[in-house]
């Protein structure tokens, strides 16, 4: 007989929890075919790796480290290995590259052995350990120091054979290969200066370098400027003289300080202030209009007073008429206020401060006073 494969049995259980148990089962190889393949991608790279190793090892045991170099630096890139960083930075010492050789050297000895290591990795450690140890002493030093340029650090430029320095190494000890090197510092409005300088093995060299400041550089004409000695054509002044828009009041005239002036706001605060009392006073006479003709209303029948409501009834329509001026006359003191607010122009003293500029064409400001009376209210002002 034969034995069916057994399943999970999930039929007795809730439907979410069966949904959620299917998903599980059908996750793994949707995952496993995207790991399989970065697997393969890896395992491409890994053996190519390989591959390029060999041929620069073979080339760095027959002597020819020029060639390996840039073997063993591939490899390197494709995929790490402590035996082939270890071969390139023999290679690079043997190369006269002590700086970076020593470095990827220590950077093997840097590395934690596995529990078990291999008997190559053990002595591709010490083959690292014996090269460093007699190439460091070889590695000179240059003590770069720029003086007379800019304040700011920032703006200098430093280049040593070709490749730029980072300025935090200024006067101080930047290891160096033994033999010739040449030390370059540019800056802005400044002449560049140069050093030519040869450090045998083991040894210091200071360099300084002094940036004179370039004189053509402080007075050299922007891009929109004519050459010294032409005469701007009518086309370059169109294109490159801004005309500043006229001006239509003095509100905004600057004073002696270069400030804007201040702007006289007392007729808006008066405007204001009036058209508020104003409206108080109306809705007052108001109140008081509405309770006399309540009161009328009450002694009235029909519309026909009796004689001794006379003097009441001549009360409440003065309080209505009053109602009705104040109202209308505080509505107007307010609009007048805005415009007296936007249209306001300097005070007193930012006038005086600013004669210079009334005097030379400028618009003077609307000065306006407003008045109210009893029913009547109005504008007046100099323009």
């Amino acid at each position: 007989m034969e034995k069916s494969a057994r399943r999970p049995h999930v039929g007795g259980l809730p439907k979410v929890v069966r949904c959620a148990v299917l998903a599980a089962l059908c996750a793994p190889p949707l995952l496993t075919v995207e790991a399989v393949a970065q697997e393969d991608a890896g395992a491409a790279e890994t053996a190519a790796a390989r591959s390029i190793a060999l041929e620069g090892i073979k080339l760095a045991d027959a002597g020819r480290c020029d060639e390996a170099i840039d073997k063993l630096a591939r490899a390197e890139k494709l995929h790490h290995a402590p035996v082939v960083l270890g071969r390139l930075g023999e290679c690079q010492v043997a190369q006269g590259r002590l700086v970076e050789g020593t470095e990827n050297l220590r950077k093997v000895l840097r590395e934690a052995l596995p529990a078990e290591p291999s008997s190559v990795l053990v002595r591709a450690r010490e083959r690292a350990s014996s090269v460093l140890e007699r190439a460091k002493g070889r590695i000179g030093a240059l003590n770069i120091v720029v003086r007379g340029g800019p304040r700011d650090n920032a703006e200098l430029r430093i280049v040593v054979d070709g490749q730029p320095m980072n300025v935090a190494l200024l006067d101080a000890d930047r290891p160096a290969d033994p033999g010739e090197h040449v030390i370059e510092a540019t800056a802005p409005g400044h002449f560049s200066a140069s050093a030519r300088v040869s450090v045998s093995m083991g040894e210091r060299q200071s360099v300084i370098l002094s940036l004179e400041p370039d004189p053509q550089a402080r007075v050299a004409p922007s891009p929109a400027s004519p050459p010294p000695g032409s005469a701007p054509s009518s086309e370059t002044t169109a294109l490159f003289t801004r005309v500043p828009p006229p001006l239509d009041s003095s509100a905004t005239a600057p004073n002696a300080a270069g400030e804007p002036a201040e702007r006289n706001l007392t007729s808006a605060y008066v405007a204001w202030a009036a058209g508020g009392v104003a409206i108080a006073a109306g809705s007052i006479f108001g109140l008081l209009a509405f309770q006399g003709k309540s009161d009328l209303d009450a002694q009235c029948a029909n519309n026909l007073c009796p004689d001794s409501s006379a003097d009441r009834l001549d009360s409440a329509r003065r309080d209505s008429t009053l109602a009705t001026v104040l109202m209308t006359a505080g509505g107007v003191g307010l609009g007048l206020g805005t415009v007296f607010y936007f249209s306001a122009g300097p005070s007193e003293d930012s006038a005086e401060n600013g004669a210079a500029t009334s005097r030379s064409g400028r618009k003077q400001a609307l000065a306006g006073r407003a008045w109210i009376g009893l029913g009547q209210v109005g504008l007046s002002g100099d323009f």
